[in-house]
């Protein structure tokens, strides 16, 4: 699937998340790895992906989707790496493997957005 921002929307926003592309992710659907490339996948609030989790409503923290369902792209190292996007859907498998073992074993998995209202 392709998605075509609507950039004047964003901007408007004062290019925060909540007025970029909406990616909705079923985190307990173990058989579905969305994986959204943009290269304007900037730090916490001015990424143009909004990642929310369709159980819920709730958005999901910038530090658990980064590099799992929303991958930063590099344009350059993607035009001169062929493989660059393999290894980026290979790393992001892998994350998302963690996670879900770490649920299954009944770890705990804090949000570092909790972490930071804790202290």
């Amino acid at each position: 699937m392709s998605i075509n921002d609507d950039r004047n929307a964003w901007k408007a926003s004062e290019e925060h998340r909540d007025g970029g592309k909406v990616l909705l992710v079923d985190q307990a659907d173990y058989g579905t790895q969305h994986i959204f490339f943009d290269d304007q996948a900037h730090e916490e609030n001015h990424c143009q992906v909004d990642v929310i989790d369709v159980v819920t409503g709730q958005p999901i923290p910038y530090s658990k989707f980064i590099n799992k369902y929303v991958v930063k792209v590099e344009p350059h190292r993607a035009i001169m790496e062929p493989d660059y996007f393999i290894k980026a859907i290979e790393h992001a498998e892998s994350k998302r493997s963690e996670e879900i073992e770490r649920f299954e074993s009944g770890a705990v998995d804090v949000d570092e957005e909790a972490r930071h209202h804790e202290h």
